[in-house]
């Protein structure tokens, strides 16, 4: 028996079935395995320009003061001019991947029960380095009639339901995303980011009846910690989709325990509510907690040959416990804001072209004492495209963003780092080659 299972797999081994790319092996018997990846490196171009000088007004949250009569908030303390990062060249491969999976029939019980598998990685083939298992990677069963769990690190479900543009399929970790101002605070800290990928989770989603499914997902806080400084940084994500071949509507939300993502945004150490190291790691004040949320509907419009996308997002940011002193009255309280985004793609043949308009509104502030403004928070974000598909497997691109920040805000939508009110420019050129 094990003779004729070994034979059949060594027959099935790299068998590809012509409906897919993927390098395909193995059979129901002892299980299948696909070998499957995109790449799309790409040589670009990145300016800067605009930013916020010393002396500027700006918002209560952007400011360098402490809210003392001497140092208020709402200013940019005076300094030497700010320098703007330099015009550069870049190759890059965005979040180029290669992965794993494969699944296993366990019977013709509970609705037909499979076990399935994922191992997905970055590989960041343009500078030679990348880590096993750094993108959507997990175990689980899956099942038509109860629906499928899976546990390991892997997109959230405000991620996966939302912001569906993906232009071309290259925008993940590609200056063209729109998650970098669509589902962002002020700036462009990570822990302020409802678009992200969570390890150490589970997820569960349900069967699809009459085109809806429903998901939700789970992160603990392993790192838990106590003492005076006490964190909890435990994750919940939830939504219902309705897709159609002709429409696509969704509603999901996502909410963060302790991430901190106003305090880590605000570049005044006086109105965090808690410290950031040199190495950038932010730890909360004693006794203080954060709870941020954020809301999105998101949908599609698909035509024939072309398709329109929608997004509006509401993040809010909320903290509590706050200490201060006589040096420091005034800490961050709460900030919440409104997102929107359109987009379009179509084509002809092997052409296709794409675009999306993203707005982010000032929106509004509390402080915990005083009045707090959110003027100059604003940021608009372009994006435009072209491809070129020799077969479907293998295009060209061309792409372009443009990024404007107000005078307050500092949304970064590139590698290079960028000073608050800068505006920034990228264009690209790449081959993008799927197996």
């Amino acid at each position: 028996m094990k003779r004729k299972a070994l034979a059949v797999a060594v027959g099935a081994l790299f068998v590809a079935p012509a409906a897919q790319a993927q390098i395909t092996f193995g059979n129901d018997q002892i299980g299948t395995m696909q070998i499957y990846g995109k790449l799309y490196p790409q040589f670009g171009w990145f300016s800067s320009h605009g930013a916020t000088q010393p002396g500027a007004a700006v918002s209560s949250l952007s400011g360098t003061g402490t809210g003392t009569a001497a140092l208020p908030l709402g200013v940019i303390a005076a300094g030497p001019t700010v320098e703007e990062a330099p015009p550069r060249q870049l190759i890059d491969v965005g979040n180029s991947y290669i992965g794993f999976r494969g699944e296993r029939g366990l019977g013709r019980g509970f609705g037909g029960l499979k076990a399935i598998w994922q191992l997905e990685q970055a590989t960041n083939f343009d500078v030679g380095t990348g880590t096993f298992g750094s993108r959507n990677s997990f175990v689980g069963l899956s099942s038509g009639a109860f629906g499928t769990v899976k546990l390991g690190n892997m997109d959230t479900v405000y991620k996966e339901y939302g912001d569906t543009m993906s232009m071309f399929g290259i925008a993940s970790g590609n200056f063209v995303s729109g998650s970098n101002v669509l589902s962002q605070s002020i700036g462009s800290n990570r822990a302020a980011r409802f678009h992200e990928r969570r390890n150490s989770s589970i997820m569960y989603e349900t069967p699809t009846f009459a085109n809806f499914t429903a998901g939700v997902m789970y992160g603990p806080a392993e790192d838990k910690v106590g003492g005076a400084s006490a964190r909890n940084q435990n994750l919940w994500s939830y939504g219902v989709k309705w897709d159609t071949e002709r429409f696509y509507a969704s509603v999901h939300q996502e909410r963060h325990q302790d991430f901190f993502g106003l305090s880590s945004s605000i570049a005044d150490t006086a109105l965090r509510n808690g410290a950031t190291s040199a190495a950038g790691a932010f730890t909360p004040g004693a006794g203080a907690h954060s709870q941020d949320k954020a809301t999105r509907f998101s949908a599609e419009w698909r035509l024939p040959n072309m398709r329109f996308v929608f997004d509006v997002s509401r993040l809010e940011y909320d903290e509590t416990g706050q200490a201060t002193t006589a040096t420091n009255p005034v800490k961050a309280k709460s900030y919440k804001h409104n997102t929107y985004g359109i987009g379009w793609d179509g084509g002809f043949g092997p052409w296709r072209f794409a675009t999306q308009i993203i707005n982010a509104g000032e929106g509004t502030c509390e402080l915990t004492s005083g009045s707090c403004s959110t003027a100059g928070l604003s940021a608009k974000f372009w994006t435009l495209g072209v491809r070129y598909r020799f077969d479907r497997q293998t295009f060209v691109y061309a792409i372009g963003a443009l990024l404007k920040n107000d005078v307050s805000a500092a949304y970064n939508n590139s590698a290079p780092t960028i000073t608050m009110g800068s505006d920034t420019t990228n264009v690209a050129i790449g081959v993008s080659y799927t197996f």
